[in-house]
């Protein structure tokens, strides 16, 4: 079974529910940026492993920003919270997710990594490793379909990673959970509920905060409002509606944006370009 994907064959928003399998452990996604990829805040059960090779936009891992240029490995462990912004560009981004579940069936990580004295929340988020890591991928991928041949890469690759940790974070992870809810948790409830009306009071009570504390709570954790994270989720699934030919008006209503014309603004805010525009670019763009 394949494992590698190029361009948009896999999602390329916050959705992270990808079918991994006992044959299909990982995989392995190659991206060009013709349009702006903008990537809200979110999370996944999988280890995430991001080589860009002359990028523009920025990258944050866990709160921490980091601008885009060059060539860049960034390491993001399991259930750490991450969002993206790709400007469009000449450059390539190598996406490689490996399911620790169906994994464990052949290479325990963790306790291979622990064999090495590291653990997978010390991780270096921009690992220096870039060229090992991209000559691991593309034996990868040449030998795509071959898992056997695979397996001693995907060890050779978490050898590679132990090399580089952050003696600083703790050997756990600690995301500064609410009092009710954690912020992984809160990311999950905005997803499932993004296309209805949200209030502040309301996600603020849910979290058993003061809207006031939750405001500064939330601003401090992520590094930009509630209201913008929301509006963030709202035009990312917007975004996909329009790549599948939706009509504007029908994706503002399906998005939680209660008139076009405020859909409109913020979807240009965010995208710079109006959701026309952005159709209009998509169509021309397929194939």
């Amino acid at each position: 079974m394949q494992c590698v994907y190029f361009d948009d064959r896999l999602p390329n928003g916050f959705e992270e529910q990808f079918t991994f399998s006992a044959q299909m452990p990982y995989t392995i996604n190659i991206k060009r940026f013709q349009t702006e990829d903008i990537v809200p805040l979110h999370y996944a059960e999988t280890i995430e492993m991001l080589l860009c090779d002359q990028l523009c936009g920025e990258i944050v891992v866990d709160n921490q920003h980091y601008s885009l240029c060059g060539q860049q490995l960034f390491v993001i462990p399991p259930y750490t919270v991450h969002s993206n912004n790709i400007r469009p560009g000449g450059g390539t981004m190598y996406v490689f997710k490996i399911c620790f579940h169906e994994m464990d069936r052949y290479i325990n990580v963790s306790n291979y990594l622990e064999i090495q004295n590291c653990r997978l929340s010390q991780l270096q988020y921009l690992c220096p490793a870039y060229d090992a890591v991209l000559d691991i991928v593309k034996g990868l991928m040449a030998y795509d379909g071959d898992l056997m041949r695979c397996l001693p890469l995907i060890m050779q690759l978490f050898l590679t990673l132990s090399r580089h940790v952050d003696q600083d974070r703790g050997s756990a992870f600690d995301h500064s959970r609410f009092k009710d809810s954690s912020l992984q948790e809160l990311i999950r409830w905005t997803h499932e509920n993004f296309a209805r009306r949200i209030t502040i009071e309301e996600v603020a009570n849910m979290t058993g905060y003061s809207k006031y504390h939750f405001c500064s709570r939330f601003k401090s954790l992520t590094g930009m409002t509630y209201l913008n994270y929301l509006n963030s989720v709202r035009v990312s699934h917007a975004c996909l509606m329009l790549r599948n030919g939706d009509a504007v008006q029908t994706v503002c209503r399906a998005c939680g944006f209660e008139n076009t014309s405020y859909f409109i603004q913020i979807f240009k805010k965010i995208q710079h370009v109006t959701p026309y525009q952005y159709a209009t670019q998509q169509k021309k763009l397929s194939p």
